[in-house]
């Protein structure tokens, strides 16, 4: 059998095909399990970003819209990037540096993307796994596959003399076909991985080559590790050839050289080691071209934005956003809030834009923290982690109702500790129970939260935006009745919610005088009295 590197379909890209995509997004069919593959094998030294949150979030399709990378080293590395809140101020510095220096410099960025583009090839994705995670297992006495490798040869050449070795030879030829059809096959997963180590190290060659005017980190690792690089080269072997490429009688021929001299399980033995050796440079020299590839995507990105800022982040429990968009939406309305040291209570009908706009701030608060970026013209955030309860369903799996789960979810809020700094945000609170016990257990739990985190809730109960003054300031969103049309303009105002659209809506749908005026009266009994 031989293993083989499939070859890609598509043409590589050329300077005027980058040139037309700049600024742009390219669709692009994304694997988000294989994406995630780096990330999940370097998550357990740095991951802060909790995946109820991720989803609440819907940061997969925020990932979609920034992702402009050109290699999978890339892709993998931006989504690392964005599950990991990074505390270090000079780090995010640098990233915010790097962007505006590709925006600025289309020469540079397109000589590195042509680079980068070698390592858009299947199997590219076992690059970040294969290179931080375990070696290939060995197993015991592994150095009698290279006796059994050089037997059938030395009994070829003793055939010069002694005809009878060439049983010998037989035998030999039998027992290493099943060495190499047994062992041969439990390695062949670990191929793909070899065979893009090699063209990564020429990637890295080439990088460590180019013009450097912008005093790139990322460059000056890749020169760094130029020994370790080319250490590397010399002792990986038969396994990093690109075999597709060959004609049909040559790979046949490598068949037979398996069969008899088990080249690809001694070649593999020896690459091991070799890349056991080097494992943190190499591991340095991934990361540096996925980080490359990143900065340029980001840059990307903001050329087709209309609004973007690098946030400032507080020491105390700030929060200010100018004209703050939702990244994965076309053509979002853009809103503006202020909270000095006090959380908010957003009110406002189904499909009025609160949940989109707590969203929005969650996304924001990540984007800031980890890519030092926001998507508005001003944005001043707590330096905080983001937690969240908003895409919450029933875990028929567990057996435990919409209720039960979301209480869960909010205890983990209420037992975060005092000493570490979180955004809450969570979308219409308790609402799978009464109204009674859902405005007791709200006031509770949402006053609690309040004394030393920042939270944004949205509600639909206006008991509830009233009880929570104390510690909260009052925003909602509003639906529209104009010429007979409902509709919204997703803006947020300040001040509680006072509408009454929704009777409206029943009167211009159709519904009976007389249940439109019971609705009404009903609703005059129930408003809250102040005071």
């Amino acid at each position: 059998m031989i293993h083989t590197q499939p070859r890609m379909k598509s043409s590589r890209p050329t300077i005027e095909s980058l040139r037309q995509a700049w600024g742009r997004d390219v669709a692009r069919e994304r694997d988000m399990a294989t994406i995630a593959l780096y990330e999940e094998f370097v998550a357990g030294r740095s991951q802060s970003v909790d995946e109820q949150t991720w989803q609440d979030l819907g940061m997969d399709q925020v990932f979609a819209a920034i992702d402009r990378t050109t290699s999978m080293p890339g892709r993998q590395m931006l989504y690392a990037r964005m599950r990991r809140e990074e505390v270090d101020p000079v780090t995010l510095s640098e990233r915010a540096r790097q962007y505006a220096a590709f925006r600025q410099d289309a020469k540079s960025r397109e000589e590195i993307q042509l680079q980068l583009s070698r390592l858009d090839q299947p199997g590219a994705q076992f690059l970040g796994p294969f290179l931080v995670g375990r070696s290939p297992v060995v197993p015991p006495l592994s150095w009698i596959f290279y006796i059994l490798g050089a037997i059938p040869l030395a009994c070829l050449i003793g055939m010069l003399w002694i005809k009878a070795l060439f049983l010998a030879v037989i035998l030999a030829v039998l027992v290493n076909t099943v060495v190499y059809l047994t062992y041969g096959q439990k390695i062949a997963r670990y191929f793909a991985g070899f065979a893009q180590i090699d063209v990564m190290l020429g990637v890295a060659a080439a990088l460590s080559k180019s013009a450097d005017p912008h005093q790139l980190p990322e460059l000056r690792i890749l020169r760094k590790e130029t020994p370790a690089r080319k250490r590397v080269q010399r002792g990986m072997g038969w396994l990093v050839i690109d075999r597709t490429s060959m004609p049909e009688l040559m790979q046949g021929a490598f068949l037979y050289l398996n069969m008899f001299f088990l080249l690809d399980v001694v070649v593999f033995l020896r690459s091991r080691r070799a890349l056991e050796e080097e494992r943190g440079p190499l591991g340095r020299i991934f990361e540096s071209i996925g980080a490359l590839d990143v900065a340029i995507a980001v840059a990307s990105f903001l050329e087709s934005q209309a609004v973007c800022c690098i946030p400032t982040f507080a020491e105390d429990h700030s929060l200010r956003v100018v004209d703050l968009i939702h990244p994965s939406i076309p053509g979002a309305v853009p809103n503006s809030v202020q909270l000095e040291g006090r959380s908010a209570a957003i009110a406002g009908p189904n499909m009025a834009g609160k949940t989109t706009f707590i969203r929005a701030v969650g996304i924001n608060l990540l984007l800031g923290q980890t890519l030092n970026f926001c998507l508005a013209r001003e944005a001043v955030f707590p330096r905080a982690k983001v937690r969240s309860s908003i895409r919450r369903e029933d875990d028929l799996a567990e057996g435990e109702s919409y209720f039960f789960t979301e209480i869960k979810r909010v205890l983990e809020f209420v037992n975060s500790s005092p000493d570490a700094r979180f955004v809450f945000l969570l979308d219409e609170i308790f609402r799978g129970t009464n109204t009674q016990e859902r405005i007791a257990c709200s006031v509770a739990v949402l006053g609690h939260l309040a004394r030393s985190q920042t939270v944004l809730v949205t509600t639909h109960d206006a008991e509830l935006q009233e009880l929570l003054k104390a510690r909260f300031d009052m925003f909602h969103f509003s639906d529209q009745v104009v010429a007979e049309k409902y509709g919204f303009d997703y803006r947020i105002r300040p001040g509680p919610a006072h509408s009454r659209n929704a009777i409206k809506l029943l009167a211009l749908s159709g519904y009976p005088a007389s249940i439109v005026s019971e609705a009404l009266a009903v609703a005059d009994r129930l408003k809250p009295t102040s005071g």
